[in-house]
């Protein structure tokens, strides 16, 4: 996934999603329908497979939040009262890439 900073774009690693051949298949047959590919895969996910778009989201939410956590309280940006900054995840910018497998 790629992460824009406030000076530099980073790309962030996320956990490891183990997907049946059915997903693998679902993902393949949405990115291929797509029109715009150019928001990553998150977005197609989430119109066409809302909880496959959960499950991935579940894998770089905790990735996604440090990143941005660690780069905001370096830039002042960030709360350092609260744990999480005060960040609300729905204002936060990233591009998750379109799996190789996928292309």
């Amino acid at each position: 996934m790629i992460v824009p900073l406030t000076y530099k774009y980073v790309e962030v690693e996320s956990e490891e999603v183990d997907l049946n051949n059915q997903e693998i298949a679902l993902i393949k047959q949405l990115v291929k329908q797509s029109p715009s590919k150019r928001h990553g895969l998150m977005p197609i996910l989430e119109d066409g497979a809302p909880e496959l778009y959960d499950k991935l989201w579940e894998a770089i939410e905790r990735p996604l939040r440090d990143t941005v956590l660690e780069d905001g309280r370096k830039n002042g940006f960030v709360d350092h009262e609260n744990e999480d900054g005060g960040l609300d995840m729905d204002c936060v910018d990233y591009l998750c890439k379109i799996p190789e497998f996928a292309k």
